[in-house]
């Protein structure tokens, strides 16, 4: 038999529970023969029941912190993608032959001594048509600008004839009149030889969009668009 109030097994010849210790009840002992009642198998039942119902909030736990886990890595990535992004438009384009890099240094060289008197209203392209398209972009003094990219819009025909470095440093050229701090080693050099730029380290690719204006958002998009359709970017 089993103990009424425990559920412990209770030899029939004993008159108190090993269990808990309750005295046994010889009517209720006999009820129970008679019955069939198996109290400590109620008491397993129950057992199970709480062990399922564990294990299934053992399980919907888990899935979400996986889920938890899942949707962070997913918000980081994005986050890196953006930056990432963002800092390519500075770097510096590929040249497609070493021919093509080997030509350019050289007319780096021979214009190096053009004089600075050659920057028409302290703006070395802007408004300058064809003539000059086959100039380097380095032939602009160390006080001039590439472009009025600050107040005048640019677009795609003023680009037509410039070369490759060219489109590149007007455009990095907008970034640095806000002291973008350059990762390119060549941007850094190119910009540090210009009196008017002063190097900011929190001006960065995670801010420097929310400084730019909108004519400036407008011209690093026209830039950018026209290097894509050149095959440049």
């Amino acid at each position: 038999m089993y103990c009424n109030r425990c559920g412990a097994y209770i030899p029939e010849d004993a008159d108190f529970c090993p269990q808990c210790g309750s005295r046994v009840s010889r009517q209720a002992a006999q009820a129970q023969m008679q019955e069939g009642i198996p109290i400590r198998r109620a008491h397993r039942s129950h057992s199970l029941l709480l062990g399922a119902i564990l294990a299934v909030a053992a399980v919907l736990i888990v899935c979400i912190i996986c889920l938890t886990i899942v949707t962070t890595g997913n918000q980081q990535a994005q986050l890196e993608t953006s930056k990432q992004s963002q800092t390519q438009q500075e770097e510096q384009p590929k040249h497609s032959t070493n021919s093509e890099t080997s030509d350019a240094e050289d007319k780096t060289k021979q214009e190096e001594s053009a004089s600075d008197s050659q920057v028409t209203n302290n703006y070395y392209y802007y408004g300058s048509g064809t003539e000059h398209a086959n100039d380097y972009y380095n032939q602009v003094g160390s006080n001039g600008y590439l472009w009025p990219s600050d107040s005048e819009y640019i677009s795609t025909s003023d680009l037509s004839g410039l070369n490759q470095d060219t489109v590149a440093a007007i455009r990095n050229e907008i970034y640095a009149r806000h002291g973008y701090a350059f990762h390119s080693t060549r941007w850094q050099n190119y910009f540090s030889s210009k009196t008017w730029y002063h190097r900011d380290s929190t001006c960065t690719a995670n801010n420097i969009d929310s400084r730019l204006s909108d004519i400036e958002r407008a011209n690093i998009a026209t830039l950018v668009s026209y290097e894509e359709n050149k095959g440049w970017r």
